[in-house]
């Protein structure tokens, strides 16, 4: 296990990870963003992480309706939405995401290569697969493929890529002056044949940094071949230790040194002064959820149904399938689903309401939820780092410019005098950040 000096955090920005409750409660305790268009929120949010010298932010791509109730109105596209965010900002890294599914990767590349250019080295790719028939109609597809063979096309798509990026440079001529040169790739594979080169010039940095979120065998196998950061679940330091070992092992068989690609779980705090504070804030975003609307949607991210007769029954264990049954055939991030059906499993009685507000009213997927004092938070994440199984945290905040802010003034400073946080901004290109 290796260990970096300071902790990386990251901020996920979509407003579809806060609590469900957050918009009521933003209303009713002032500070919530302007909501007239659905990038306002977003540049609130990244400027709050950049001032608190946040290495980077995440936006998920829903690439077509969500499947469960949403009040930001479809979030925007994320490329267009970090496109302006490189504006607002000087050192925030922006990891944007994006299917491997649909889009054409001659296409992506360029989109990702100028928003690397303009961000001057900032930006990042965080390539996923997509699990959506309904979203797969839109994009003139047939249907959408199996997990297997969406992971095929994402390893030949990252190829692809990765190779229109790297067959690239700028020099100087004998002349003096710099100008830009590209070399065909000539791809012929089974998903893919791409000419190239790509007309785009590369930034700083050279190209974007990838990041993955597979949890399953065959997203840790791409994992290891491509990415530079993996964005994974992790809710106890055991689950933890158990996903480095899985991908230092594959990191290994793809040549690559064990170690290399830090594990970045997200995680979802609820702060107070107190841990009493902590619940009370808690409670008052829960109050502003209607769990009846929303306990049919808890399992239809992952394709799965289930059937009750009151929120408040305990929730029927019975009818989930177990991870290693669907791993091939379950929607949405495996990872979450194992996280989901592992926590339902070590808290024995939950009620079909509980398991409801874990896995989607109070926010961030099934990803760890710390409910704690500020105090106590900073100790938990001094704790993680100090194991050295994970390079940071990918933060899921309850509310948006209201959490955010809150922990920009209460946390990051404790993080600082801790010892384990950046106390400047980092202005190295994103993909050198990772490295150490």
């Amino acid at each position: 296990m290796s260990q970096n000096r300071y902790l990386h955090l990251n901020l996920v920005g979509n407003e579809i990870n806060h609590h469900q409750g957050a918009p009521a409660y933003e209303r009713d305790h002032g500070g919530g963003p302007e909501r007239r268009n659905a990038y306002l929120p977003i540049s609130e949010m990244g400027k709050l992480a950049e001032e608190g010298l946040f290495t980077a932010m995440f936006l998920g791509d829903i690439a077509g309706t969500a499947g469960s109730p949403a009040f930001d109105g479809g979030p925007p596209e994320p490329i267009t939405a970090f496109a302006a965010l490189a504006r607002d900002t000087e050192y925030l890294g922006l990891i944007a995401t994006a299917s491997t599914s649909f889009y054409d990767p001659y296409n992506l590349a360029r989109l990702l290569g100028s928003l690397d250019q303009l961000s001057d080295g900032r930006a990042g790719f965080n390539a996923v697969t997509s699990v959506s028939e309904e979203w797969a109609l839109n994009y003139s597809k047939e249907g959408h493929p199996d997990r297997k063979t969406r992971y095929q096309i994402a390893d030949e798509f990252l190829d692809v890529v990765t190779g229109l990026w790297e067959n690239r440079s700028l020099r100087y001529d004998a002349d003096g002056i710099r100008r830009f040169y590209a070399d065909p790739i000539n791809h012929q594979g089974k998903h893919f044949q791409v000419l190239g080169p790509l007309n785009v010039a590369p930034s700083p940095q050279g190209r974007p940094l990838i990041a993955q979120a597979g949890g399953s065998g065959p997203g840790i196998r791409v994992a290891a071949k491509h990415a530079e950061m993996v964005f994974t679940n992790a809710n106890t330091p055991q689950q933890a230790r158990e996903y480095r070992a899985q991908l230092d092992e594959a990191l290994v068989e793809a040549g690559r040194p064990a170690g290399t690609v830090p594990a970045i779980p997200g995680l979802i705090p609820y702060l107070g002064r107190t841990t009493a504070e902590a619940e009370e804030r808690q409670r008052a975003l829960d109050d502003h959820v209607d769990y009846e609307l929303y306990a049919p949607f808890a399992l239809i991210q992952f394709g799965l149904e289930y059937t009750f007769d009151s929120i408040d029954d305990p929730f029927p264990l019975d009818q989930l399938p177990k991870p290693e049954d669907v791993q091939d055939t379950i929607k949405s991030t495996y990872g979450n689903y194992v996280g989901l059906y592992t926590w339902i499993s070590d808290n024995p009685g939950v009620t079909v309401r509980d398991v409801t507000a874990h896995s989607l009213a109070r926010g961030g997927a099934q990803h760890r939820k710390f409910v704690g004092s500020y105090d106590d938070f900073v100790a938990d994440l001094a704790t993680w780092h100090e194991e050295g199984t994970v390079g940071g945290f990918n933060l899921m905040f309850p509310t948006g410019v209201i959490g955010i802010r809150d922990f920009v003034e209460e946390v990051v400073p404790r993080l600082i005098d801790r010892g384990i946080y950046r106390g400047s901004p980092d202005s190295r290109p994103l993909r050198e950040r990772f490295r150490d």
